[in-house]
């Protein structure tokens, strides 16, 4: 069931707000009709439109639920060619291969397995 008074409130955080009458304005009706809204389930198609119109991340907006970003199409191909065409023979040679033609990828397996890395997975730069 969709929680109204829980949308309102991302709504309201999104924009920097803190009452419910401000929301109403920002969907362009009166106090009394969003809550009258609330009341008779019809809101949605409101949030919807202006969750739309804003871009916001509408899972999170309607459900509150952050969505585990997905993999990118191209790696998810690797993945599914390397179990399809030999399993983790195809993978660690595909690792071998990655390793290869990109050194610092390579470079920056070794960092991550040492605990060395730092957030962007380069090198820290050393300056004199």
């Amino acid at each position: 069931m969709v929680n109204f008074d829980e949308i309102v409130k991302r709504l309201l955080e999104i924009k920097g707000l803190s009452q419910g009458k401000e929301a109403a304005i920002l969907l362009g009706i009166s106090a009394a009709d969003l809550s009258n809204r609330k009341k008779r389930g019809t809101l949605l198609p409101l949030l919807v439109e202006w969750g739309l119109k804003e871009k916001v991340d509408m899972h999170w907006f309607i459900t509150g639920e952050k969505m585990r970003p997905s993999k990118d199409a191209f790696y998810e191909e690797l993945e599914e060619w390397a179990k399809e065409t030999g399993g983790s023979k195809n993978t660690a040679w595909l690792k071998n291969q990655i390793e290869s033609f990109f050194p610092m990828f390579k470079e920056w397996r070794k960092r991550r397995e040492e605990g060395g890395e730092n957030k962007s997975g380069f090198p820290s730069s050393k300056v004199a």
